[in-house]
């Protein structure tokens, strides 16, 4: 695949931004005629060689695209186009240069800590334009958010985010949720209970993952582990989430409130919406992670 000597097209690619199973992230300056009028610098998300032919992954692309061009929001990564260049699929991306939260916190926690509050309320209110174009993202996690030396967050990867459930979507048995292999699809850490048993899942859904990725903020770690997806997933299913203060004893008790609301495992007791996250949110003026007690 290309390295930073290679190009695709008249991409030059320039540095490694992130790297998955069956995708890699790169900046890219655009070589091309066409780029004296346009941005020359970008994000380049294009398949690995293993996945090239898998037209799966190519749809998957293509719908992060469509998710993205009905979307309008400073805190969501901007996606200008889907090509196809040399044979290999990819997306040009707006260029934030900066790690997800996941490196931050395993790089550089300290320096997080002032920035959690406005990271929090800017990743709040990213979802909250996702939801009011009737999307739900279904993998927020700290992987999924990039942030600034500032706080400035920008939310990623949409590739399988669904319309949010209807009264159709319940009756046909949440199958909106569901990849066409029929596997659900999400991260284990930090899904919902009715995202595991793949229902048919509306803004809650999102709701419970952000709450788990404010409680990895806030207390270095997330709400369950295990070494075995199996255990894992069924945590996420039955066990109660253990308490953030249990961790950061400097986390204010209604924030400690509002994580332990989010990480309900009915849908029904959790904030209604992402609106009501905000607004809650807005309403502290400090949010820690030091050392733990």
């Amino acid at each position: 695949m290309p390295n930073t000597s290679e190009k695709i097209g008249p991409l030059r690619l320039q540095k490694k931004l992130g790297v998955g199973k069956l995708c890699e992230i790169w900046s890219a300056n655009d070589t091309s005629a066409e780029a004296a009028t346009r941005k020359k610098t970008w994000a380049v998300k294009f398949l690995v060689a293993d996945a090239v032919g898998d037209r799966s992954q190519r749809k998957l692309l293509e719908h992060e695209l469509r998710v993205s061009k009905s979307l309008s929001h400073p805190g969501i990564i901007r996606i200008d186009r889907f090509e196809v260049i040399d044979g290999i699929p990819l997306l040009v991306m707006e260029l934030f240069d900066h790690p997800n939260l996941k490196t931050q916190l395993a790089d550089t926690p300290d320096t997080l800590v002032k920035r959690v509050p406005r990271i929090l309320t800017e990743a709040a209110l990213a979802i909250t334009h996702m939801h009011s174009r009737g999307w739900v993202h279904r993998d927020i996690k700290p992987d999924n958010l990039l942030a600034s030396p500032e706080g400035q967050v920008k939310l990623i990867d949409m590739a399988i985010a669904v319309r949010k459930a209807g009264m159709l979507g319940r009756l046909l048995g949440g199958a909106a949720t569901r990849s066409r292999g029929g596997l659900v699809q999400g991260s284990p850490l930090y899904m919902s209970p009715e995202q595991i048993r793949g229902r048919a899942v509306d803004a809650r859904a999102d709701i419970y993952s952000f709450g788990c990725t404010a409680f990895e903020l806030l207390a270095g770690r997330p709400p369950f582990q295990s070494r075995t997806q199996t255990e894992l997933l069924q945590m996420q299913l039955t066990d109660s989430a253990p308490s953030v203060e249990s961790y950061n004893r400097s986390v204010p008790k209604a924030v400690v409130r509002l994580i332990r609301k989010m990480l309900t495992k009915n849908p029904a007791g959790r904030p209604s919406s992402m609106d009501e996250v905000v607004a809650q949110l807005r309403s502290f003026r400090t949010l820690e992670r030091p050392s733990q007690a």
